[in-house]
């Protein structure tokens, strides 16, 4: 079984996608994913305290789920915000938004405002963020780290649709291979259309 650091940032539908995609090969007992977070504001060198509220307080909160509750909490807090994000359209900025997250992920609604009053969290968020960075390189989500973040990683892979199980299970194949040949640096095609996956136009692509 493969054990990937999955780096994502909530915002981002491009990761969310490749998110389902890694989530079901858990489900289906074909990866171990230790979600990690990377922050699209600092890469682009935003984060600052004039930062619209929704780039910011949905990691900074993932970072307080990890911290009292451990991976499996990020995997369902990242369900729940991506599903009300990338789905239902929602400012996950909001702080009523938030709480809703939280509870439907089965975690205290209290959690968002303590973790908006804790410059701590951020600090989680960055030491994830510049691990990866120093580690491969990294620019963008989805990036995947092999060994749980020991063995090389990459930007990728990048899909419009979550392919059926067995499709989802030879992906994963094809990118262990590809991520494990330093030489291979590039393999782009012009992206399909996630529209009607999220039910509106997605943002900019991160990378």
């Amino acid at each position: 079984m493969e054990h990937i650091r999955f780096h994502f940032d909530p915002i981002c539908p491009w990761a969310w996608l490749t998110s389902r995609w890694a989530r079901r090969l858990g489900e289906l007992g074909e990866l171990r994913v230790t979600w990690a977070f990377f922050s699209l504001a600092e890469q682009h060198g935003t984060a600052t305290a004039d930062v619209p509220s929704h780039l910011l307080a949905p990691l900074q909160l993932l970072a307080l789920a990890r911290r009292r509750a451990g991976n499996e909490a990020v995997d369902r807090l990242y369900t729940a915000i991506g599903e009300s994000r990338h789905l239902r359209q929602e400012e996950i900025g909001d702080p009523s938004v938030l709480e809703a997250c939280l509870r439907v992920a089965g975690l205290d609604p209290a959690w968002r405002a303590e973790a908006a009053g804790d410059a701590t969290c951020w600090e989680d968020v960055l030491a994830d963020h510049r691990a990866a960075v120093e580690r491969c390189g990294a620019f963008g989500v989805p990036t995947l780290i092999l060994e749980d973040g020991a063995g090389p990683g990459a930007f990728g892979p990048v899909i419009t649709q979550v392919p059926d199980d067995a499709e989802a299970v030879a992906l994963l194949e094809d990118t262990v291979r590809w991520i494990r040949r330093p030489y291979l640096y590039e393999l782009k095609r012009e992206r399909g259309d996630i529209r009607p996956l999220l039910g509106a136009a997605p943002p900019p692509a991160a990378s």
